[in-house]
């Protein structure tokens, strides 16, 4: 109990609105991350999780528009691997830090050094970071990540961070085992049911607030499956902020965001505090191939303006509750930076269709009947060894379902949902145009012309793809480099949901340099540094070998440790197989 007790002391003193100043020039932040094992209970219910130097929730980084940031990361979890993306930052001319596994990168093993160093540039917002390897976001790597404007078209008394998101008591590696059993392929591949919902990676938390204030709150869908619905009692929400992206104001009672999204948002406090007020937050059931019975969606918060006086009673979110189609936002007029006029033409459109298929007795995810598989070498460093060649799709193997795309063409991706569950789309490397988006089951793309919405149309990373109907994204590819698109549930990446755009690849070989840690990264597990998707550099149109099947068994980010190179940390410590991976597991605190 008095574990539990300072726990929620720590947080409630973290959901205190803290103003942040960005002053003079921008400057370089330096963090030196240990990630590792810690022992939480944040619902009740205890549990290990991925912690960044023995703290979970993991830290708020805080930076200003134009800073470099620097971060140190050492794997320590000793049977896991481990990666760190910056999502919704776009990486110009750091492709090499945008930090997905295979893609970008080889992944971290355990006892390595690895080092994220890149600018922020212009933008400025909400975003987050986290693990981008094999459903380790389950496991709470993760975090809010904090751009702030010291000219943002608003002004605001104090800023909060509100985090919505699905939890499990059962860790990923496992929960990834079974979804992709044969025996879950033949139920017809449910996802697994998150236990309980977080805010601010607790429950019923306190929120303080003044009287007679504005604040800025940042919303962010952490999570792992679900969308996440919020409502403050009494109080109306105003979004100024999308995704980075400042919009026009636009006043709702109520935010629906799917996993990956933020939301900026002004709330303005009453001028007396008489009294404190729920804060409504529930999950998204509807997403559930079937709802166990008595499970409840719902968990709360409390905005507070009294401590000494007290809580409301819960009472649960209204099904009926007036949520925002996000469609009907623009961008701001009022900052210049963030508007750009709907592209009318496009030079390149690509369609994909989305489905659920079973291979090999698993349930993979497809876009045009591909499934995508890690390729034995990272995308990024076969686009810089392949010379000219980097051009061709080919050369990066058909499971990571490449397309190259030129320099600065206008791109429209075509997104059929074929599936019955709706789907957060994630774009790395730049917001995109939201074109066109149809209702629930209303059927597919046709061909047609799609017109834009808007002069000056909303722009996001992350958008819903609806059940049964589809999505219209345009973006300007201006910026070289390797990325993904995926759905951003955990469970659908880890079976293949995703594909891979390589933008104007001559580009990238005469800009980008791998750094000297990374390269050591992926000698430690014998990942070759150059060639094709099957590692061949004297044939690059040569695809033999190169992986076109699932893993057989699928156990997320764990990794045979005995297997890895030399790192001057105590090789002979790493478990010899996976069957022993609980030994690095932290145990429950002793009660007194």
């Amino acid at each position: 109990m008095q574990y539990l007790l300072l726990r929620l002391y720590f947080l409630a003193i973290c959901s205190s609105a803290v103003a942040y100043t960005c002053l003079g020039r921008p400057k370089t932040v330096s963090l030196q991350w240990s990630i590792g094992w810690k022992w939480v209970s944040p619902d009740g219910f205890g549990r290990p999780v991925v912690a960044v130097n023995n703290q979970w929730p993991p830290p708020t980084i805080d930076l200003c528009k134009g800073d470099r940031l620097i971060v140190r990361v050492t794997n320590n979890l000793g049977n896991e691997t481990t990666s760190i993306h910056w999502h919704g930052i776009a990486q110009v001319g750091s492709n090499q830090m945008d930090g997905p596994a295979m893609t970008t990168q080889c992944p971290i093993p355990p006892g390595s050094v690895f080092i994220y160093d890149f600018s922020v540039g212009q933008q400025a917002g909400t975003y987050w970071w986290h693990s981008h390897v094999h459903g380790q976001i389950a496991d709470g790597l993760r975090g809010p990540l904090i751009v702030h404007d010291p000219t943002p078209p608003y002004k605001v008394d104090g800023e909060l961070v509100i985090t919505l998101a699905d939890w499990y008591h059962t860790q990923a590696p496992y929960l990834i085992e079974y979804y992709e059993s044969a025996e879950n392929a033949a139920r017809g591949g449910p996802e697994p049911v998150p236990d309980s919902g977080l805010l601010n990676d607790g429950q019923n938390l306190p929120v303080h607030v003044q009287p007679g204030k504005t604040y800025l709150l940042r919303v962010i869908n952490p999570g792992n499956f679900v969308g996440t619905s919020f409502k403050i009692i009494g109080h109306e929400l105003t979004i100024v902020e999308v995704d980075g992206v400042y919009t026009e104001p636009y006043t709702v009672d109520s935010l629906s965001l799917a996993v990956a999204q933020r939301y900026g948002v002004l709330l303005s406090t009453r001028n007396i505090s008489t009294q404190n007020f729920l804060i409504q937050a529930s999950l998204d059931t509807g997403m559930f191939d079937e709802v166990p019975d008595g499970y409840d969606s719902n968990f709360y918060g409390y905005l507070v303006y009294d401590s000494t006086k007290p809580m409301p009673p819960k009472t649960p979110l209204s099904a009926t509750a007036n949520f925002l189609d996000d469609t009907k936002l623009s961008t701001s007029p009022a900052y210049k930076v963030d508007q750009v006029a709907a592209y009318d033409h496009v030079d390149l459109q690509i369609v994909l269709d989305m489905n659920f298929t079973v291979i090999d007795n698993q349930t993979r995810a497809t876009l045009n009947d591909v499934t995508m598989i890690p390729q034995l070498v990272p995308s990024l460093y076969t686009a810089l060894s392949a010379g000219p060649q980097a051009q061709n799709p080919l050369v990066y193997g058909v499971n990571s379902n490449p397309y190259v795309i030129k320099h600065n063409q206008i791109v429209e991706i075509i997104i059929n949902n074929f599936d019955t569950g709706s789907h957060p789309w994630h774009l790395h490397g730049t917001t995109f145009q939201v074109i066109a988006r149809n209702g629930k089951g209303e059927g597919f793309y046709k061909g047609e012309h799609l017109s834009p919405p808007h002069p000056n149309p909303l722009r996001r990373d992350t958008v819903t793809i609806n059940a049964g109907g589809y999505l219209a994204l345009r973006f300007k590819a201006n910026n070289p480099g390797v990325y993904l698109q995926h759905c951003h549930i955990e469970w659908h990446v880890v079976s293949g949901l995703t594909s891979t755009l390589i933008i104007a690849p001559e580009i990238l070989q005469k800009t980008i340099a791998i750094p000297p840690p990374h390269l050591d990264a992926c000698q430690r597990q014998q990942i070759p540094l150059r060639g094709n998707a099957a590692g061949n550099a004297q044939n690059f149109l040569d695809l033999t070998g190169a992986p076109t099947r699932p893993d057989p068994h699928p156990m997320g980010a764990l990794i045979d440790a005995s297997t890895l190179g030399a790192s001057g940390k105590h090789d002979e410590w790493w478990p010899s197989s996976r069957t022993h991976w609980a030994e690095w597991m932290p145990q429950a605190p002793s009660r007194r």
